[in-house]
């Protein structure tokens, strides 16, 4: 039986953050679609960004679905850098976005069947017929797009639900926090899953229905400017950012304060 620990990690604004290296995080993926022990439990992952953290102290909720995740990844490259701040620590970004087609991949090689639940209609069929085009005997149990993010389990359709419970491995592409809270008040009723993960936005860049920002972008930590650029709606969300920065620099003062009082 694989058991993951939830050991060795740094919390940035009360959420704790894994310290898996990408080798080390996706060695870890693997073994669970390996194990076929029916006494392993799930891997539930949430790929944590600056909103994620900022969300989680506004949303006492959510902030306790995050207690029970099995492994928090640093997705935005601010949770990188608070680490580094915080800590003096490097930590890999593991994004939803680039998990999605890499456990895509292993499903494909281990005979594991996923489903993909989320986004607006008709993005996670179009997202599962390009990847089954790309990925050699990739297979997709099931698609479905809510009306809202909230539907109960009991409420979906019931060809809908057999193919989640079914499913070795789910893609939940809600949007944080929805997806999170979602995966955590349904995992217990889909018995044959082996992972869960909550990938906002990652079926529209695949189907280029978003564009992902040039790798450039990406590197330097500025996608979120290219997204902004993109789409401008989304200025109230970005205001989170330097609100994520602000908690972080008054969390190191008010530790260096400990340490000269001490």
């Amino acid at each position: 039986m694989l058991t993951i620990e939830r050991t060795n990690m740094y919390q940035v604004l009360g959420v704790n953050i894994s310290t898996y290296s990408k080798e080390e995080f996706f060695f870890l993926v693997q073994e669970r679609l390996k194990d076929n022990d029916e006494n392993s439990p799930p891997v539930f992952i949430v790929t944590v960004n600056p909103e994620i953290a900022i969300q989680s102290i506004i949303d006492n909720d959510f902030k306790e679905v995050l207690k029970t995740s099995t492994i928090n990844t640093a997705d935005g490259v601010g949770i990188s850098w608070a680490i580094n701040f915080l800590y003096n620590k490097q930590v890999d970004r593991i994004t939803g976005s680039d998990s999605l087609e890499i456990i895509c991949n292993y499903c494909a090689e281990l005979n594991q069947p996923a489903f993909f639940y989320g986004a607006a209609p008709g993005i996670a069929q179009k997202a599962a017929d390009i990847l089954m085009g790309r990925i050699e005997n990739l297979n997709i149990a099931g698609v479905y797009s809510p009306d809202k993010p909230d539907v109960p389990f009991e409420n979906l359709p019931l060809d809908t639900q057999a193919s989640l419970r079914s499913a070795s491995v789910v893609f939940v592409a809600l949007g944080a926090p929805s997806q999170e809270k979602w995966i955590h008040e349904n995992l217990e009723k889909l018995p044959n899953c082996k992972l869960i993960i909550g990938i906002g936005g990652s079926f529209d860049f695949i189907t280029g229905n978003t564009k992902r920002a040039p790798v450039l972008f990406r590197k330097t930590g500025l996608e979120w400017l290219y997204r902004l650029y993109l789409e401008p709606s989304r200025w109230r969300r970005m205001l989170r950012l330097p609100l994520f920065a602000i908690n972080v620099m008054l969390l190191k003062a008010s530790s260096l304060d400990t340490q000269k009082t001490a």
